[in-house]
């Protein structure tokens, strides 16, 4: 990128997965690498600004993209969010991903979600996936899917199909999966 790079800014948030099968440990994991990844961006009012959405059972507003303007605030808040444990609504959570963490959102600056997830929506979700991330797209929000399964898990190839209907195209630059917490980078 030569001698010296601009980044262009960018409206970004997380929408975390802090359901029973994630676990507490790996939650933690979860939250490290996030802090990593905020770590290498430049985070300000005219930079990027970072939201979050955690979701179980609920889809929570942890922090929308005007909440904080630095980046060690922006990851402290990220220290603090703590882990639920219950259902995987990921269909209410990129709801409300759409609906309130970029309500806040810059005019012609990029907003990009990012889905960190361990398994299917839950069968009793409110919210269809498919309807939900329509309504993402619609508000040109570009999705990042980040899924960890084990290939030997039953669930596999479905959770693959959710994760590129998650995915904005072409899914080979916006889905990602690993088969361990632990090899989050």
């Amino acid at each position: 990128c030569g001698v010296r790079c601009e980044e262009t800014p960018m409206e970004l948030v997380f929408v975390i997965d802090s359901s029973e099968s994630v676990g507490p440990e790996n939650f933690e994991i979860i939250k490290d690498f996030v802090i990593a990844l905020v770590d290498r961006l430049t985070v300000g009012l005219n930079a990027t600004r970072v939201g979050l959405v955690l979701y179980s059972l609920e889809a929570q507003l942890e922090f929308n993209l005007a909440r904080y303007i630095t980046k060690q605030d922006v990851r402290q808040a990220i220290g603090r969010v703590h882990y639920i444990g219950e259902g995987t609504y990921t269909g209410s959570a990129i709801r409300k991903a759409t609906q309130e963490a970029f309500y806040s959102a810059r005019t012609g600056v990029k907003k990009v979600a990012i889905v960190i997830t361990d398994g299917q929506t839950d069968k009793r979700e409110p919210v269809r996936l498919e309807i939900a991330v329509r309504e993402a797209h619609a508000a040109n929000i570009e999705m990042y899917a980040l899924g960890i399964v084990n290939i030997s898990d039953p669930t596999h190839k479905e959770f693959l199909q959710e994760l590129n209907l998650i995915a904005s195209d072409p899914d080979s630059e916006h889905m990602f999966y690993i088969d361990d917490f632990n090899t989050l980078p």
